[in-house]
């Protein structure tokens, strides 16, 4: 059923013949649906239990660490490894990759139905195995399922890659956007092993069926070419070789009992036809289709028109399911392979694969191990499949179904050794030793684990660990005279020879160090300044990343009010090394806020540490200022509204060369998963007058082709604190959504931003208030991608002239425009603290850039920019930019006079 797929379809298909997907509902909005010539991103195709019946709705088919960019690099590598919950039972065993639930397998999707993440379950199977398949033919323990639509739908394929022409399907490659490897072609969910018969060679026990459990698997495996051809008809591509949701064969077609539906036909008399054969395997047509025969190897084969006179009675369309004895007159229209349209196939029968490689995945439930009768059943499968395959192919094809299983890895967790002033006493020295499992069972060897160590330099020298829990072993390093340096490292092996790991990765050449003597560092502070606050945002949350070379002792805040006492103030912890403090409560605007963090050691003459000795100055201003490096208040929200919640603050991009910002998208891991739908809600805003703006920054990397959005974003906007949600429009969205979670070809941004945008917005016309805004992204359910980050964001007052100061540096100034009002030219004064690159820019009320005054490497110290202003311009309200490397540090109104 190609939700996605490029196969040559035409108007007609219903949205009848989607609902058996259930992840395609961005079609089901409006009838009739828009076609979506575009790569498979969802099954291919749903085998139905239960083939005759015709159901009328089925037709078949807050984080708070700055600056954490390596910790958080350490921890997807750590989450590729451990995805999720522990999985003990996941192991190779008699050619079955028996795959445990981590956690990440299953979502809630519609109808709180359970539906199986395809790419979830194939990211976790190549964490321990390689790219040495055509597919993965992924079955579900007994008692499991997966939602497609209806409770009779069995099987679904997803199409991840194609690189054939000729077959109906343009070339595409979705493995990015699935995380997986190049060689992977196929996902086959199979469902649940307690929907299909014990013996793999019994047809279905519901009446009308003609499948057995390995006609099913024959069906999905062919949906990587199968069967989406036209042909040519008087210059014109129709679907007359096409049934059921245009990926399978017609009812009416001579296929010589395809698995892929359609029948085989012969003729005993002229304009009379009969049906003798169905779902024997792959035809001809199929095999030119799979590469495996040639173009002069297939004669005419031909589909019966205007059939009549039907018996037995019945309702036979195109899309009927196969049955044997079925009688009609009618008339034959013969078709050749020449006749496809697309043209020949590409590569052709000798130059395409004859042999294919297939792994066999059970998904079982978390915590539990594999049944030995469901073992034994997809055990029957995969041993009857391969002989089934060649003889369905003719012998032109062979399918390997064993598993190229991997052996897991030693993994060494150890938090290093600090500064120690100590010189009379032994470091003691402990770790963690697992095996992070593959498809090969691994064991630690107790008796390996060691370390090495070394003092200024000398010879190494080995150090025995003793367990000291079921997975932990400790020890201790030798004293080292004062002024010495201690070098070490640690090493396990596991119980099959050569699989071993040392810790820091580099061992010897590489290893951890510490100093021993008098300590003289003080504790390093990482904090990004607030230099401006909007005061409905107090008390302001700052946070601080604190560490030491040896041991931190203490650490605050202290503080004064438009220059009076200095206070301090105790901190919060926000995690391993980060800390801290919610200030500001009581200011007004114009008050002028310093503060400075500070910290301790325990050296044993203690060391001082500040974040800015001098102290940072925050001023308090009218208007929001929200960059989130601190954090964000509380009273943002983000929630899931129909499906799950993508939002979560992030260090992968910013609005700038580093920092924070809100992400649609799902942690830092990439691509991001399917079924989302959730928003990020502003805060209400008061006190609206004429003039006020809304801005922000925002970068997106969504799914989409052409114009149509399957991943979309947009804003909406509530007036009133119980006013509807609204979209916002704006001019500059991308595409039309095909998801109805945000509207069935509602304007929104996708695809790929190519860099960060700016959007103004005018609250002029809300009136007085109040109003909040939300970021609504949504994903359908198959590819993800990158996602959508929101930074810098400001709700900017009548007067205001905003800035922020640069991370770590001296005040920075931007001046107001002038002259304000403006005609023919306009400067601004600025003084930057170093060299930085400068952009200064004029946007429209609508959020459109009208001009580009200065771009280019100023020098520190103060400077004007002046500028032309375009004659085109008409007279109005406008805004003018100034970005410092990239980051948004004054925005600005100018009015314009002509």
């Amino acid at each position: 059923m190609p939700h996605r797929s490029r196969a040559r379809v035409i108007l007609g298909f219903t949205a009848v013949a989607l609902a058996a997907l259930g992840v395609l509902s961005p079609l089901l909005a409006a009838p009739p649906p828009t076609i979506r010539r575009t790569p498979l991103t969802a099954p291919s195709t749903v085998f139905r239990a239960r083939s005759l019946e015709r159901e009328p709705d089925d037709g078949g088919a807050c984080g708070t660490r700055i600056e954490r960019a390596l910790e958080l690099y350490q921890d997807r590598l750590d989450r590729a490894l451990e995805q999720g919950l522990p999985t003990s039972y996941s192991i190779d065993s008699a050619g079955i990759a028996v795959m445990e639930d981590d956690g990440t397998f299953f979502y809630s999707g519609p109808g709180q139905n359970q539906v199986l993440d395809v790419a979830a379950v194939a990211q976790a199977f190549y964490r321990t195995h390689g790219d040495d398949y055509d597919a993965l033919a992924i079955y579900l323990a007994s008692g499991l399922s997966t939602w497609l639509g209806s409770n009779t739908a069995l099987a679904s394929a997803y199409v991840v890659k194609n690189d054939v022409q000729g077959i109906g399907l343009d070339l595409f490659d979705l493995g990015a956007g699935l995380a997986t490897p190049p060689g992977l072609h196929n996902l086959l969910s199979m469902n649940g092993l307690n929907r299909y018969p014990a013996d793999p060679d019994s047809v279905f026990s519901d009446p009308g069926d003609t499948f057995n459990a390995l006609d099913v698997l024959a069906h999905e495996f062919g949906h990587r070419w199968l069967a989406y051809v036209m042909v040519d008809s008087a210059g014109q591509p129709v679907p007359a070789l096409l049934g059921r949701a245009f990926q399978h064969w017609n009812f009416f077609a001579d296929v010589d009992s395809s698995v892929m539906e359609g029948c085989d036909w012969i003729s005993p008399a002229p304009d009379s036809f009969v049906t003798d054969g169905v779902s024997d395997g792959y035809g001809r047509l199929d095999q030119y289709l799979m590469g495996l025969r040639s173009a002069a190897e297939i004669d005419s084969f031909f589909v019966v028109n205007d059939p009549a006179d039907i018996q037995p009675p019945g309702t036979y369309a195109p899309n009927s399911i196969p049955e044997v004895g079925v009688t009609c007159r009618g008339r034959a229209t013969f078709w050749h392979v020449s006749d496809i349209d697309g043209g020949p196939r590409v590569p052709d029968a000798a130059s395409s694969p004859h042999a294919f490689h297939v792994a066999v995945v059970l998904v079982t439930p978390h915590g539990v191990a594999p049944s030995d009768s469901d073992m034994a059943k997809l055990g029957r499968i995969r041993s009857r499949f391969v002989p089934y395959f060649a003889s369905a192919t003719g012998g032109r094809a062979t399918m390997n179904l064993e598993l190229q299983s991997h052996a897991g890895r030693v993994r060494i967790d150890h938090s290093p050794l600090r500064d120690t002033e100590d010189a009379s006493q032994p470091r003691a020295l402990g770790a963690r030793v697992t095996i992070a499992q593959a498809g090969i069972r691994l064991a630690v060897d107790p008796g390996s684990v060691r370390a090495f160590a070394r003092t200024n330099g000398g010879s190494w020298t080995a150090i025995s660990l003793s367990p000291a829990a079921s997975d932990s072993f400790a020890g201790a390093l030798p004293p080292a005279p004062s002024g010495s340096v201690v070098e070490y490292y640690l090493y396990a092996a596991s119980d099959s020879a050569g699989i071993d790991a040392t810790d820091p990765a580099g061992g010897a050449s590489a290893p951890y160090l510490y100093h021993v003597g008098p300590d003289v560092t003080p504790p390093a502070i990482t904090h990004v300044p607030v230099a401006e606050c909007g005061v409905d945002r107090l008390p302001v949350s700052l946070l601080a990343r604190i560490t030491d070379n040896a041991s931190l002792d203490s650490a605050w805040v202290e503080y004064s009010v438009n220059g009076g006492a200095t206070s301090s103030a105790a901190l919060n912890v926000a995690g391993r090394d980060s800390f801290s403090v919610s200030l500001g409560a009581g200011l007004e605007v114009g008050d002028v806020f310093t503060y400075r963090f500070a910290a301790r050691d325990r050296a044993a003459s203690p060391n001082l540490g500040f974040s800015n000795v001098a102290f940072d100055t925050m001023r308090i201003e009218k208007d929001w200022l929200e960059d989130f490096e601190n954090g964000t208040p509380t009273v943002w929200l983000h929630v899931p509204l129909r499906r799950r919640d993508p939002w979560t603050l992030s260090h992968q991009r910013s609005s700038g060369s580093s920092g924070t910002a809100w992400k649609a998208g799902a942690d830092d891991t990439l691509p991001y998963p399917p079924h989302l739908d959730g928003a990020l809600i502003t805060p209400f805003i008061f006190d609206l007058a004429p003039g006020t703006v809304l801005t922000f920054d925002h970068w997106w990397d969504l799914e989409a082709d052409g114009t149509d959005a399957f991943d979309g974003a947009i804003l909406e906007k509530q007036v009133g604190f119980d006013g509807a949600w609204t979209q916002v429009s704006l001019p500059d969205y991308t595409h039309h959504s095909r998801d109805p979670a945000l509207g069935d070809l509602t304007p929104c941004w996708s695809g790929s931003s190519n860099g960060w945008h700016t959007e103004v917005i005018d609250l002029g016309g809300d009136g007085a208030g109040p109003v909040r805004f939300r970021f609504h992204m949504a994903a359908d359910d198959f590819v993800g991608r990158e996602g959508w980050y929101v930074d810098h964001l400001r709700v900017l007052y009548p007067g205001s002239t905003a800035s922020v100061a640069l991370p770590g540096q001296a005040s920075l100034r931007i001046g107001p425009p002038s002259p304000n009002p403006a005609r023919a030219r306009l400067s601004q004064v600025i003084e930057l603290p170093r060299d930085a690159d400068v952009r200064w820019e004029l946007f429209d009320l609508a959020g459109r850039r009208v001009a580009l005054f200065w771009r280019g490497r100023r020098g520190a110290g103060v400077g004007q920019l002046t500028s032309p202003i375009p004659m085109a311009l008409a007279s109005g309200l406008y805004f003018s930019k100034v970005s410092i490397d990239g980051v948004t540090r004054s925005m600005a109104r100018v009015a314009l006079l002509r």
